[in-house]
């Protein structure tokens, strides 16, 4: 029969997280071994995520959208420590005793104490603040996603403020997965809206939010058999939807200089319209996603190169993929595969 003392201690910390902080305590007690490896470092640091929230999964998810709070993260003095120092996790762990130095249960009881106000008056102080820290992030929000980077980085770190008072917030995740879907981050406000959805089921906008961004992913992406449109970060093309473009350009490139000039582009717009574009609406075209190219033979050419074409395509998929998949129909392509038909 295996004995809870001879495990290693990664599987009995699988076993420990499975039990409420007072059996844990209670298990502690029933030797010298067991009371060693329930100090360990690493479980108490886990379970920190698993009862406050997993801060390291927060940090990744927005610096995947290109939000990156690390910085104010470090700096700050309003949050308890939630994970092993820097030293520890980067060279102090192969000393015999380094696993269970007591700083992953400081950090748990510290994290405790700040959930748990001690009065009734601390409780009303600690809600107020947290509401206003919230109406402050939605106000900053109202500029939707034409804000600047600094703007997502100082509302996603307030959030995680008022995360440290109230870990089960769905509405603390409901935005951090607005941030993402306004940076065009898909996954990442996926991710953020399950964990909100977990966390209350019932708070709407969760479900509003996320049926909305679900029918973005499921067009960029695709089901069913479909080829993906954009890459996992939806910051350009999936290789399908790269190789279609390619062979377009190249159709349409009908001099071969490397540059789709004005009336190459005319051309591309034909078939997508199904009508002639006037001069005035090619040059808005040129100028948004162009400009002058060098061709190949160095010449200077109002035009799209490859890049144009992508890039094109990348801002409209995120705004209607639907309407990629049509244009690509009209092109030769399969609008599922992306294949040539």
């Amino acid at each position: 029969m295996v004995s809870l003392e001879t495990l290693p201690q990664e599987l009995f910390n699988r076993v420990a997280l499975a039990l409420d902080v007072a059996d844990l305590g209670s298990l502690a007690q029933v030797s010298r071994s067991l009371c060693r490896m329930a100090r360990c470092d690493d479980l108490w640091i886990e379970r920190v995520s698993a009862d406050f929230g997993d801060r390291e999964v927060i940090v990744e998810l927005l610096a995947e959208s290109g939000v990156d709070i690390a910085e104010l993260l470090d700096a700050t003095t309003d949050l308890v420590p939630w994970r092993l120092p820097h030293s520890y996790q980067h060279g102090d762990r192969n000393s015999a005793d380094s696993t269970y130095t007591g700083h992953g249960l400081r950090c748990y009881r510290e994290r405790l104490a700040r959930v748990a106000p001690t009065s009734e008056d601390e409780y009303v102080d600690r809600v107020k603040h947290s509401e206003a820290e919230i109406d402050r992030v939605k106000l900053m929000l109202r500029e939707g996603p034409q804000a600047s980077e600094e703007v997502f980085v100082e509302a996603a770190f307030r959030l995680v403020l008022v995360q440290e008072w109230f870990p089960a917030s769905a509405e603390c995740y409901y935005l951090w997965a607005l941030i993402c879907y306004m940076r065009n981050t898909l996954k990442p406000a996926l991710a953020f809206l399950s964990i909100a959805h977990d966390i209350n089921s019932d708070f709407a906008p969760v479900h509003e939010l996320q049926a909305e961004v679900q029918t973005m992913a499921n067009g960029v992406f695709g089901v069913a058999g479909q080829a993906p449109l954009l890459d996992e970060s939806c910051s350009g093309p999936s290789p399908q939807l790269a190789k279609a473009l390619a062979l377009i350009f190249n159709h349409f490139d009908r001099d071969r200089d490397g540059v789709l000039n004005m009336s190459e582009l005319g051309a591309v717009v034909r078939v997508t319209n199904g009508q002639p574009a006037s001069p005035a609406m090619i040059t808005q075209i040129v100028g948004t996603f162009g400009g002058q190219i060098s061709s190949r033979s160095g010449r200077k050419v109002a035009g799209w190169d490859l890049g144009s074409l992508t890039n094109f395509y990348v801002a409209q998929t995120m705004q209607d993929p639907q309407e990629t998949r049509q244009d690509m129909a009209k092109f030769g392509f399969d609008l599922h595969t992306l294949c040539k038909v």
